[in-house]
Protein backbone atom coordinates (compact mmCIF):
# COMPACT_ATOMS: atom_id res chain seq x y z
CA UNK A 1 0.00 0.00 0.00
CA UNK A 2 2.41 2.43 -1.03
CA UNK A 3 0.88 6.15 -0.54
CA UNK A 4 3.31 7.79 -2.41
CA UNK A 5 2.07 11.26 -2.46
CA UNK A 6 1.90 11.36 1.09
CA UNK A 7 4.18 12.20 3.61
CA UNK A 8 6.89 9.95 5.35
CA UNK A 9 6.58 7.99 8.58
CA UNK A 10 7.58 10.43 11.75
CA UNK A 11 8.56 7.34 13.65
CA UNK A 12 12.67 7.29 12.81
CA UNK A 13 15.15 4.58 14.08
CA UNK A 14 18.73 4.18 14.06
CA UNK A 15 20.36 5.26 10.93
CA UNK A 16 17.56 6.95 9.39
CA UNK A 17 16.28 10.39 7.58
CA UNK A 18 16.30 12.23 10.96
CA UNK A 19 18.97 14.68 9.86
CA UNK A 20 18.81 14.55 6.38
CA UNK A 21 14.65 15.02 5.27
CA UNK A 22 11.93 16.46 7.51
CA UNK A 23 9.48 14.26 8.73
CA UNK A 24 6.73 16.09 6.50
CA UNK A 25 8.91 16.10 3.11
CA UNK A 26 7.16 14.42 0.65
CA UNK A 27 8.04 10.77 -0.32
CA UNK A 28 8.36 11.60 -4.57
CA UNK A 29 9.88 15.43 -3.37
CA UNK A 30 13.29 13.31 -1.51
CA UNK A 31 13.16 10.74 -4.50
CA UNK A 32 13.57 13.70 -6.89
CA UNK A 33 16.13 15.37 -4.39
CA UNK A 34 18.19 12.12 -4.20
CA UNK A 35 18.27 11.92 -8.04
CA UNK A 36 19.14 15.37 -8.61
CA UNK A 37 22.13 14.49 -6.09
CA UNK A 38 23.20 11.62 -8.19
CA UNK A 39 23.10 13.32 -11.54
CA UNK A 40 25.23 16.26 -9.67
CA UNK A 41 26.88 13.87 -8.18
CA UNK A 42 28.35 11.93 -11.48
CA UNK A 43 28.86 15.03 -12.97
CA UNK A 44 31.45 16.09 -10.81
CA UNK A 45 32.96 12.43 -10.94
CA UNK A 46 33.14 13.32 -14.44
CA UNK A 47 34.88 16.48 -14.23
CA UNK A 48 37.11 15.33 -12.00
CA UNK A 49 38.14 12.70 -14.35
CA UNK A 50 38.57 14.72 -17.34
CA UNK A 51 39.79 17.61 -15.50
CA UNK A 52 42.68 16.20 -12.79
CA UNK A 53 45.79 14.43 -14.02
CA UNK A 54 46.30 11.45 -11.16
CA UNK A 55 49.95 12.12 -11.31
CA UNK A 56 49.93 15.79 -10.72
CA UNK A 57 47.27 16.22 -8.44
CA UNK A 58 47.29 16.23 -4.65
CA UNK A 59 45.44 14.79 -1.65
CA UNK A 60 42.58 17.02 -2.74
CA UNK A 61 42.31 15.31 -6.24
CA UNK A 62 41.95 12.09 -5.33
CA UNK A 63 39.64 12.71 -2.31
CA UNK A 64 37.28 14.72 -4.78
CA UNK A 65 37.25 11.69 -7.03
CA UNK A 66 36.54 9.10 -4.44
CA UNK A 67 33.79 11.49 -2.19
CA UNK A 68 31.87 11.99 -5.81
CA UNK A 69 32.55 8.64 -6.44
CA UNK A 70 31.22 7.26 -3.22
CA UNK A 71 27.95 9.97 -3.46
CA UNK A 72 27.03 8.33 -6.87
CA UNK A 73 27.18 5.16 -6.22
CA UNK A 74 25.28 5.69 -3.01
CA UNK A 75 22.42 7.78 -4.93
CA UNK A 76 22.33 5.49 -8.24
CA UNK A 77 22.38 2.27 -5.26
CA UNK A 78 19.80 3.24 -3.52
CA UNK A 79 17.38 5.02 -6.20
CA UNK A 80 17.95 1.25 -7.90
CA UNK A 81 17.58 -1.00 -4.46
CA UNK A 82 14.14 1.58 -3.77
CA UNK A 83 12.66 0.82 -7.28
CA UNK A 84 13.43 -2.50 -6.90
CA UNK A 85 11.76 -3.23 -3.62
CA UNK A 86 8.86 -1.16 -4.74
CA UNK A 87 8.50 -3.15 -7.56
CA UNK A 88 8.95 -6.71 -5.59
CA UNK A 89 8.53 -6.04 -2.16
CA UNK A 90 4.52 -4.80 -1.16
CA UNK A 91 4.95 -5.30 2.14
CA UNK A 92 7.19 -2.12 3.18
CA UNK A 93 5.69 1.21 3.37
CA UNK A 94 7.55 3.37 1.70
CA UNK A 95 9.33 4.54 4.67
CA UNK A 96 10.60 1.26 5.97
CA UNK A 97 12.23 1.15 1.91
CA UNK A 98 13.99 4.22 2.07
CA UNK A 99 15.72 3.65 5.48
CA UNK A 100 16.90 0.22 4.74
CA UNK A 101 17.46 1.37 1.02
CA UNK A 102 19.87 4.46 1.77
CA UNK A 103 21.66 2.69 4.72
CA UNK A 104 22.51 -0.75 2.19
CA UNK A 105 23.62 2.10 -0.33
CA UNK A 106 25.89 3.66 1.87
CA UNK A 107 27.53 0.36 3.16
CA UNK A 108 27.60 -0.87 -0.25
CA UNK A 109 29.44 2.29 -1.84
CA UNK A 110 31.47 2.69 0.93
CA UNK A 111 32.68 -1.21 0.08
CA UNK A 112 33.13 -0.05 -3.56
CA UNK A 113 35.18 3.23 -2.73
CA UNK A 114 37.05 1.44 -0.49
CA UNK A 115 37.89 -1.53 -2.61
CA UNK A 116 38.72 1.07 -5.29
CA UNK A 117 41.08 3.20 -2.89
CA UNK A 118 42.98 0.23 -1.85
CA UNK A 119 43.33 -1.29 -5.51
CA UNK A 120 44.46 2.40 -6.60
CA UNK A 121 47.20 2.20 -3.80
CA UNK A 122 48.51 -1.12 -3.94
CA UNK A 123 46.95 -2.19 -0.73
CA UNK A 124 44.37 -4.43 -1.97
CA UNK A 125 44.41 -8.14 -0.32
CA UNK A 126 41.92 -10.44 -0.14
CA UNK A 127 42.06 -10.69 3.80
CA UNK A 128 41.58 -6.75 3.17
CA UNK A 129 38.53 -6.81 1.48
CA UNK A 130 37.38 -10.31 4.40
CA UNK A 131 37.89 -7.88 7.05
CA UNK A 132 35.68 -5.02 5.75
CA UNK A 133 32.86 -7.17 4.48
CA UNK A 134 33.13 -8.31 7.85
CA UNK A 135 33.21 -5.02 10.06
CA UNK A 136 30.24 -3.99 7.50
CA UNK A 137 28.16 -6.96 7.69
CA UNK A 138 28.44 -6.06 11.49
CA UNK A 139 27.42 -2.96 11.37
CA UNK A 140 24.61 -4.00 9.25
CA UNK A 141 23.73 -6.72 12.04
CA UNK A 142 23.84 -3.56 14.93
CA UNK A 143 21.66 -1.49 12.71
CA UNK A 144 18.95 -4.68 12.69
CA UNK A 145 19.64 -5.48 16.53
CA UNK A 146 19.26 -1.85 17.33
CA UNK A 147 15.88 -1.66 14.85
CA UNK A 148 14.45 -4.28 16.65
CA UNK A 149 15.17 -3.16 20.31
CA UNK A 150 13.22 0.37 19.22
CA UNK A 151 10.34 -1.94 17.97
CA UNK A 152 10.25 -3.84 21.39
CA UNK A 153 10.49 -0.78 23.33
CA UNK A 154 7.46 1.21 21.31
CA UNK A 155 5.52 -2.07 21.36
Amino acid sequence: MDNLDGNLDKNLSVFSFSVIIKPSMNYKLFLFLILAGTVIAWAMWGAVILNFDPFQTGFLGFAVFYLTLFLGLSGLIFLASTFLKAKLIKKQTPYQRLNVSLRHAVLFAFLFAVWAFLKSQGLLRWWNLLLLILILTTLEFFFISQKKRVSEFNT
